[in-house]
Protein backbone atom coordinates (compact mmCIF):
# COMPACT_ATOMS: atom_id res chain seq x y z
CA UNK A 1 0.00 0.00 0.00
CA UNK A 2 1.23 3.39 -0.76
CA UNK A 3 1.56 6.15 1.56
CA UNK A 4 -0.75 8.15 -0.78
CA UNK A 5 -3.19 5.23 -0.07
CA UNK A 6 -2.45 5.08 3.68
CA UNK A 7 -3.10 8.99 3.65
CA UNK A 8 -6.55 8.58 1.94
CA UNK A 9 -7.60 6.18 4.58
CA UNK A 10 -6.62 7.72 7.75
CA UNK A 11 -7.10 11.22 6.52
CA UNK A 12 -10.14 10.83 3.94
CA UNK A 13 -12.00 9.58 6.82
CA UNK A 14 -12.18 13.06 8.33
CA UNK A 15 -14.96 14.06 6.07
CA UNK A 16 -16.32 10.62 5.00
CA UNK A 17 -19.21 11.30 7.34
CA UNK A 18 -19.99 14.35 5.91
CA UNK A 19 -22.77 14.56 3.02
CA UNK A 20 -21.47 17.63 1.23
CA UNK A 21 -21.32 18.31 -2.58
CA UNK A 22 -17.90 20.37 -3.75
CA UNK A 23 -16.35 20.66 -0.51
CA UNK A 24 -12.46 20.88 -1.83
CA UNK A 25 -8.72 20.65 -0.01
CA UNK A 26 -9.15 23.25 2.59
CA UNK A 27 -5.55 24.52 4.32
CA UNK A 28 -6.20 26.82 6.90
CA UNK A 29 -5.36 28.57 10.22
CA UNK A 30 -5.82 29.36 13.60
CA UNK A 31 -4.24 31.74 16.12
CA UNK A 32 -6.59 33.68 18.66
CA UNK A 33 -5.28 32.90 22.03
CA UNK A 34 -5.42 36.18 24.03
CA UNK A 35 -8.68 37.02 25.94
CA UNK A 36 -9.85 40.19 26.90
CA UNK A 37 -13.15 41.27 28.26
CA UNK A 38 -15.55 42.60 25.69
CA UNK A 39 -19.14 42.62 24.54
CA UNK A 40 -19.97 40.03 21.86
CA UNK A 41 -22.15 39.90 18.77
CA UNK A 42 -23.18 37.15 16.78
CA UNK A 43 -22.56 37.32 12.59
CA UNK A 44 -24.58 35.35 10.71
CA UNK A 45 -23.61 33.86 7.14
CA UNK A 46 -27.43 33.54 5.05
CA UNK A 47 -27.88 31.21 2.80
CA UNK A 48 -28.83 34.08 0.48
CA UNK A 49 -24.94 35.74 0.03
CA UNK A 50 -25.79 38.19 3.19
CA UNK A 51 -23.91 38.76 5.73
CA UNK A 52 -25.78 39.61 8.90
CA UNK A 53 -24.43 41.14 12.41
CA UNK A 54 -27.00 40.68 15.64
CA UNK A 55 -26.19 42.93 18.11
CA UNK A 56 -28.93 41.95 21.02
CA UNK A 57 -31.86 44.33 18.90
CA UNK A 58 -32.26 43.79 15.23
CA UNK A 59 -30.30 42.23 12.91
CA UNK A 60 -27.78 44.89 10.19
CA UNK A 61 -26.97 43.34 6.95
CA UNK A 62 -23.32 44.32 6.54
CA UNK A 63 -22.35 42.72 2.82
CA UNK A 64 -25.03 41.18 0.54
CA UNK A 65 -22.16 39.50 -2.55
CA UNK A 66 -21.16 36.86 0.15
CA UNK A 67 -19.27 34.00 -1.83
CA UNK A 68 -21.62 31.11 -1.14
CA UNK A 69 -18.65 28.29 -2.12
CA UNK A 70 -17.98 25.82 1.29
CA UNK A 71 -14.91 27.10 3.03
CA UNK A 72 -15.11 30.98 1.84
CA UNK A 73 -16.52 31.85 5.81
CA UNK A 74 -15.96 35.15 6.81
CA UNK A 75 -13.10 35.85 10.16
CA UNK A 76 -12.68 38.65 12.28
CA UNK A 77 -10.19 40.78 13.12
CA UNK A 78 -8.25 40.59 16.85
CA UNK A 79 -9.73 44.42 17.47
CA UNK A 80 -13.64 43.03 16.76
CA UNK A 81 -14.23 46.41 14.20
CA UNK A 82 -13.15 44.38 11.30
CA UNK A 83 -13.96 41.21 9.08
CA UNK A 84 -12.50 39.67 5.92
CA UNK A 85 -15.24 38.00 3.51
CA UNK A 86 -15.00 36.84 0.40
CA UNK A 87 -17.38 37.71 -1.81
CA UNK A 88 -17.76 36.77 -5.57
CA UNK A 89 -19.00 38.58 -8.95
CA UNK A 90 -18.58 38.47 -12.86
CA UNK A 91 -15.21 40.31 -12.44
CA UNK A 92 -14.00 36.63 -10.15
CA UNK A 93 -13.88 36.52 -6.78
CA UNK A 94 -12.40 39.18 -3.99
CA UNK A 95 -11.20 39.04 -0.29
CA UNK A 96 -12.62 42.12 1.13
CA UNK A 97 -11.75 43.82 4.53
CA UNK A 98 -14.21 45.31 5.86
CA UNK A 99 -14.93 48.20 9.01
CA UNK A 100 -18.14 46.80 10.65
CA UNK A 101 -18.69 50.00 12.28
CA UNK A 102 -18.49 52.39 9.38
CA UNK A 103 -18.85 50.48 6.46
CA UNK A 104 -15.69 50.70 4.73
CA UNK A 105 -14.59 48.32 2.14
CA UNK A 106 -11.10 47.76 0.97
CA UNK A 107 -10.37 44.89 -1.63
CA UNK A 108 -7.24 43.07 -0.96
CA UNK A 109 -7.59 40.41 -3.36
CA UNK A 110 -9.14 39.37 -6.00
CA UNK A 111 -8.89 36.98 -8.90
CA UNK A 112 -10.85 34.75 -11.80
CA UNK A 113 -8.23 32.02 -12.46
CA UNK A 114 -6.86 31.65 -8.64
CA UNK A 115 -10.11 32.63 -6.56
CA UNK A 116 -9.18 32.88 -2.70
CA UNK A 117 -10.69 30.18 -0.28
CA UNK A 118 -9.64 31.04 2.86
CA UNK A 119 -8.85 33.55 5.37
CA UNK A 120 -7.76 34.58 8.68
CA UNK A 121 -6.35 37.28 10.60
CA UNK A 122 -2.43 37.79 12.09
CA UNK A 123 -2.86 38.34 15.70
CA UNK A 124 -1.59 42.04 16.06
CA UNK A 125 -4.03 42.53 13.08
CA UNK A 126 -1.64 43.99 10.47
CA UNK A 127 -1.78 40.76 8.17
CA UNK A 128 -4.28 38.49 6.52
CA UNK A 129 -3.01 35.05 5.15
CA UNK A 130 -5.81 33.27 3.20
CA UNK A 131 -4.95 29.83 0.12
CA UNK A 132 -6.06 30.25 -3.48
CA UNK A 133 -7.22 27.61 -5.63
CA UNK A 134 -4.78 27.51 -8.35
CA UNK A 135 -6.28 27.04 -11.93
CA UNK A 136 -3.85 24.08 -12.80
CA UNK A 137 -4.61 22.42 -9.42
CA UNK A 138 -3.65 22.65 -5.68
CA UNK A 139 -3.16 25.39 -4.05
CA UNK A 140 -1.21 28.72 -2.98
CA UNK A 141 -0.69 30.05 -0.03
CA UNK A 142 -0.40 34.24 0.64
CA UNK A 143 -0.04 37.22 2.89
CA UNK A 144 -1.62 40.34 2.12
CA UNK A 145 -1.31 43.68 4.38
CA UNK A 146 -4.85 43.88 6.27
CA UNK A 147 -5.10 47.56 4.84
CA UNK A 148 -4.88 46.78 1.21
CA UNK A 149 -1.09 48.70 1.00
CA UNK A 150 0.50 46.22 -0.83
CA UNK A 151 -0.39 43.57 -3.06
CA UNK A 152 -1.09 39.48 -1.63
CA UNK A 153 2.35 37.82 -1.67
CA UNK A 154 2.66 34.77 -2.78
CA UNK A 155 4.67 32.37 -0.54
CA UNK A 156 4.06 29.46 -2.40
CA UNK A 157 1.91 26.58 -4.04
CA UNK A 158 1.26 22.61 -3.33
CA UNK A 159 -0.80 20.09 -4.76
CA UNK A 160 -1.76 18.57 -1.28
CA UNK A 161 -3.27 20.29 1.43
CA UNK A 162 -2.01 23.53 2.96
CA UNK A 163 -2.60 24.20 7.01
CA UNK A 164 -1.42 27.45 8.87
CA UNK A 165 -1.02 28.78 11.87
CA UNK A 166 0.38 32.06 12.97
CA UNK A 167 2.41 32.53 15.95
CA UNK A 168 0.79 34.96 19.02
CA UNK A 169 2.83 37.78 18.12
CA UNK A 170 2.03 37.88 14.24
CA UNK A 171 5.57 37.94 13.38
CA UNK A 172 5.73 34.27 11.88
CA UNK A 173 3.55 32.21 9.98
CA UNK A 174 3.83 28.24 10.49
CA UNK A 175 2.82 26.60 7.33
CA UNK A 176 2.16 22.52 6.83
CA UNK A 177 2.18 21.28 3.64
CA UNK A 178 1.06 18.03 2.16
CA UNK A 179 -1.28 17.90 4.81
CA UNK A 180 0.12 13.69 5.70
CA UNK A 181 1.29 12.70 2.61
CA UNK A 182 4.63 10.88 4.13
CA UNK A 183 7.57 11.87 2.51
CA UNK A 184 6.11 14.70 0.38
CA UNK A 185 5.08 16.56 3.65
CA UNK A 186 6.78 19.85 5.47
CA UNK A 187 6.63 21.96 8.14
CA UNK A 188 8.21 25.57 7.51
CA UNK A 189 7.84 28.85 9.25
CA UNK A 190 7.92 32.16 7.26
CA UNK A 191 7.85 35.87 7.88
CA UNK A 192 5.61 38.29 6.70
CA UNK A 193 7.53 39.94 3.86
CA UNK A 194 10.24 37.12 3.58
CA UNK A 195 9.90 34.31 0.83
CA UNK A 196 12.44 31.83 1.97
CA UNK A 197 11.16 30.06 5.08
CA UNK A 198 13.01 30.47 8.73
CA UNK A 199 12.78 26.81 9.31
CA UNK A 200 12.10 23.84 7.51
CA UNK A 201 11.49 20.33 8.87
CA UNK A 202 11.20 17.14 6.35
CA UNK A 203 9.32 14.87 9.22
CA UNK A 204 5.63 15.40 9.17
CA UNK A 205 3.48 12.59 9.77
CA UNK A 206 -0.27 12.03 9.36
CA UNK A 207 -2.13 15.33 10.82
CA UNK A 208 -3.62 18.57 9.73
CA UNK A 209 -3.44 21.94 11.54
CA UNK A 210 -0.02 22.96 13.49
CA UNK A 211 -0.03 24.94 16.84
CA UNK A 212 2.36 27.13 18.31
CA UNK A 213 2.89 27.42 21.95
CA UNK A 214 0.95 30.08 24.04
CA UNK A 215 4.91 31.91 24.35
CA UNK A 216 5.60 31.33 21.06
CA UNK A 217 8.99 30.00 21.32
CA UNK A 218 8.06 26.21 20.40
CA UNK A 219 5.17 24.95 18.13
CA UNK A 220 3.40 21.58 17.60
CA UNK A 221 2.90 19.41 14.91
CA UNK A 222 3.30 15.36 14.36
CA UNK A 223 6.20 13.53 13.15
CA UNK A 224 6.33 10.48 11.41
CA UNK A 225 9.61 8.64 12.58
CA UNK A 226 11.11 6.78 9.29
CA UNK A 227 10.30 3.20 8.00
CA UNK A 228 11.76 1.12 5.59
CA UNK A 229 10.23 0.11 2.95
CA UNK A 230 5.98 0.99 2.16
CA UNK A 231 4.05 3.08 5.08
CA UNK A 232 1.34 0.98 5.61
CA UNK A 233 -1.19 1.77 8.26
CA UNK A 234 0.15 -0.43 10.83
CA UNK A 235 3.72 1.12 10.67
CA UNK A 236 2.12 4.47 11.04
CA UNK A 237 3.13 6.40 14.39
CA UNK A 238 1.82 9.48 14.64
CA UNK A 239 4.19 11.63 17.28
CA UNK A 240 2.89 14.76 18.68
CA UNK A 241 6.02 16.81 19.13
CA UNK A 242 7.21 19.84 20.48
CA UNK A 243 9.57 21.48 19.00
CA UNK A 244 11.68 24.88 19.24
CA UNK A 245 10.56 27.91 16.89
CA UNK A 246 13.97 27.45 14.69
CA UNK A 247 12.94 23.64 14.40
CA UNK A 248 15.63 22.47 17.07
CA UNK A 249 14.99 20.45 20.40
CA UNK A 250 12.01 17.84 19.53
CA UNK A 251 10.44 16.44 21.90
CA UNK A 252 7.17 13.99 22.11
CA UNK A 253 4.60 14.94 24.02
CA UNK A 254 2.04 11.81 22.72
CA UNK A 255 2.23 8.74 20.61
CA UNK A 256 -0.57 7.06 18.61
CA UNK A 257 -0.41 4.04 16.51
CA UNK A 258 -1.30 2.84 13.34
CA UNK A 259 -3.68 6.88 13.59
CA UNK A 260 -3.41 9.99 12.43
CA UNK A 261 -3.68 12.81 15.33
CA UNK A 262 -5.91 15.92 14.85
CA UNK A 263 -5.11 18.17 17.92
CA UNK A 264 -5.78 21.85 19.16
CA UNK A 265 -4.06 24.13 21.65
CA UNK A 266 -5.52 25.19 24.61
CA UNK A 267 -6.70 29.19 25.01
CA UNK A 268 -4.31 29.88 27.98
CA UNK A 269 -1.83 27.09 28.24
CA UNK A 270 0.48 24.31 26.39
CA UNK A 271 -2.76 21.82 27.15
CA UNK A 272 -3.07 19.85 23.98
CA UNK A 273 -6.49 18.11 22.95
CA UNK A 274 -7.13 15.79 20.40
CA UNK A 275 -8.49 12.64 18.58
CA UNK A 276 -7.25 9.80 16.44
CA UNK A 277 -8.48 8.80 12.63
CA UNK A 278 -7.47 5.32 11.77
CA UNK A 279 -8.83 2.58 9.45
CA UNK A 280 -11.49 2.00 11.67
CA UNK A 281 -13.04 5.42 12.01
CA UNK A 282 -12.28 8.59 14.56
CA UNK A 283 -11.10 7.67 18.38
CA UNK A 284 -11.35 9.25 21.91
CA UNK A 285 -11.23 12.54 22.51
CA UNK A 286 -7.80 13.12 25.07
CA UNK A 287 -5.83 16.07 26.28
CA UNK A 288 -2.25 16.11 27.51
CA UNK A 289 0.03 18.64 28.77
CA UNK A 290 2.35 20.17 26.26
CA UNK A 291 5.03 20.31 28.72
CA UNK A 292 5.29 16.76 29.87
CA UNK A 293 2.82 14.18 31.19
CA UNK A 294 0.85 11.18 30.27
CA UNK A 295 -2.43 11.39 27.98
CA UNK A 296 -6.15 11.62 30.02
CA UNK A 297 -9.09 10.02 27.96
CA UNK A 298 -12.21 12.83 28.18
CA UNK A 299 -14.80 11.28 26.41
CA UNK A 300 -17.16 8.03 27.30
CA UNK A 301 -15.20 4.82 25.94
CA UNK A 302 -17.96 3.78 23.52
CA UNK A 303 -17.74 7.39 21.76
CA UNK A 304 -16.02 8.41 18.74
CA UNK A 305 -15.00 11.90 18.21
CA UNK A 306 -14.71 13.64 15.21
CA UNK A 307 -14.54 17.15 16.59
CA UNK A 308 -14.15 19.18 19.66
CA UNK A 309 -13.53 23.03 20.17
CA UNK A 310 -12.31 24.85 23.67
CA UNK A 311 -13.73 26.85 26.05
CA UNK A 312 -12.37 30.39 25.69
CA UNK A 313 -10.61 30.19 29.28
CA UNK A 314 -9.52 26.84 28.32
CA UNK A 315 -10.96 24.73 31.65
CA UNK A 316 -13.82 22.74 29.23
CA UNK A 317 -14.29 21.12 25.83
CA UNK A 318 -17.23 20.71 24.02
CA UNK A 319 -17.29 18.32 21.61
CA UNK A 320 -19.14 16.23 18.95
CA UNK A 321 -20.42 12.75 18.21
CA UNK A 322 -21.77 11.52 15.19
CA UNK A 323 -24.20 9.55 14.09
CA UNK A 324 -26.80 8.90 10.72
CA UNK A 325 -30.43 10.20 11.86
CA UNK A 326 -33.65 9.82 10.00
CA UNK A 327 -33.09 8.88 5.98
CA UNK A 328 -29.70 8.58 6.70
CA UNK A 329 -28.96 12.42 7.24
CA UNK A 330 -25.93 13.25 9.78
CA UNK A 331 -27.14 13.89 12.95
CA UNK A 332 -24.71 15.55 15.09
CA UNK A 333 -24.75 16.01 19.49
CA UNK A 334 -22.83 18.22 21.51
CA UNK A 335 -21.42 16.88 24.70
CA UNK A 336 -19.25 19.40 27.59
CA UNK A 337 -16.52 18.33 29.91
CA UNK A 338 -13.72 19.74 31.61
CA UNK A 339 -10.43 19.50 30.45
CA UNK A 340 -9.12 17.75 33.73
CA UNK A 341 -11.94 14.95 32.73
CA UNK A 342 -14.20 13.83 35.00
CA UNK A 343 -18.42 13.96 34.28
CA UNK A 344 -19.70 13.91 30.41
CA UNK A 345 -22.71 16.12 30.32
CA UNK A 346 -25.12 15.62 27.32
CA UNK A 347 -26.16 18.88 25.20
CA UNK A 348 -28.18 19.22 22.28
CA UNK A 349 -28.36 17.17 19.16
CA UNK A 350 -28.76 18.70 15.51
CA UNK A 351 -28.86 18.17 11.79
CA UNK A 352 -26.28 20.16 10.46
CA UNK A 353 -26.02 23.36 7.92
CA UNK A 354 -23.71 22.01 4.92
CA UNK A 355 -21.62 24.60 5.48
CA UNK A 356 -21.55 23.99 9.64
CA UNK A 357 -20.77 20.09 8.13
CA UNK A 358 -17.86 20.71 5.96
CA UNK A 359 -15.92 23.24 8.88
CA UNK A 360 -16.08 20.61 11.11
CA UNK A 361 -14.05 18.10 8.84
CA UNK A 362 -11.56 20.66 9.44
CA UNK A 363 -12.41 21.69 12.71
CA UNK A 364 -9.38 21.61 14.13
CA UNK A 365 -7.98 24.19 11.67
CA UNK A 366 -11.34 26.10 11.93
CA UNK A 367 -11.01 25.92 15.92
CA UNK A 368 -9.10 29.59 16.31
CA UNK A 369 -10.47 30.87 12.81
CA UNK A 370 -13.99 30.98 13.56
CA UNK A 371 -15.07 31.65 17.52
CA UNK A 372 -17.68 28.92 18.22
CA UNK A 373 -17.86 29.70 21.99
CA UNK A 374 -18.99 33.17 22.78
CA UNK A 375 -16.56 35.24 24.55
CA UNK A 376 -18.24 35.39 28.23
CA UNK A 377 -17.77 31.25 27.74
CA UNK A 378 -21.70 30.80 28.17
CA UNK A 379 -23.02 29.73 25.11
CA UNK A 380 -21.68 27.91 21.67
CA UNK A 381 -23.08 28.75 17.94
CA UNK A 382 -23.72 26.33 15.23
CA UNK A 383 -25.45 25.86 11.73
CA UNK A 384 -28.36 23.65 11.70
CA UNK A 385 -30.36 22.57 8.71
CA UNK A 386 -32.94 24.74 9.85
CA UNK A 387 -30.91 27.86 10.83
CA UNK A 388 -28.35 29.31 13.21
CA UNK A 389 -28.81 28.33 17.01
CA UNK A 390 -27.03 29.79 20.46
CA UNK A 391 -26.69 26.75 22.92
CA UNK A 392 -26.78 27.71 26.41
CA UNK A 393 -24.14 25.60 27.83
CA UNK A 394 -25.34 25.50 31.87
CA UNK A 395 -28.76 24.70 30.36
CA UNK A 396 -27.91 22.79 27.47
CA UNK A 397 -30.90 24.85 26.05
CA UNK A 398 -30.54 25.71 22.21
CA UNK A 399 -32.21 29.03 20.92
CA UNK A 400 -32.86 29.87 17.25
CA UNK A 401 -31.32 32.77 16.61
CA UNK A 402 -31.52 33.71 12.57
CA UNK A 403 -32.11 32.02 9.23
CA UNK A 404 -28.59 31.45 7.99
CA UNK A 405 -26.06 28.72 7.86
CA UNK A 406 -23.12 29.42 9.65
CA UNK A 407 -22.49 31.76 12.80
CA UNK A 408 -19.42 33.26 14.42
CA UNK A 409 -19.09 35.50 17.25
CA UNK A 410 -17.47 38.91 17.39
CA UNK A 411 -15.56 40.32 20.08
CA UNK A 412 -16.94 44.21 20.10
Amino acid sequence: MTTRRALLILIGLLTAFIAVAGAGVAGLAYWRFALRPADQSLLVVGGDRSLTLLDGGAGRTVADDVSPELFHYPSTAPDGERIVYISRSAEGTALNALHLGTGERVELYRSSEHPPLYATWAPDGRHVSFLSNRRGGGLGVHIVPADGSAEAALLGTTLGSSYFAWRPDGGALLLHTGGGAGSLGQVATYAPGRAAPLSTLDDPGFFQAPAWSQDGRDFFYVAQPAVEGSLTPDRIESVLTRVGADGSAPRAVAREQGAAILFSRAPRSDHLAYVTVGPNGFGALKVVNGAGGEPVTLSRPDEAVPAFFWSPDGEHIAYLTFERGAGGAPQFTWHLVGRAGGEVRDLASFTPSQAFAAMVGFFDAYAMALELWSPDGKLIVYGSDDGVYALDVATGAPTRRADGVLGLWVRR
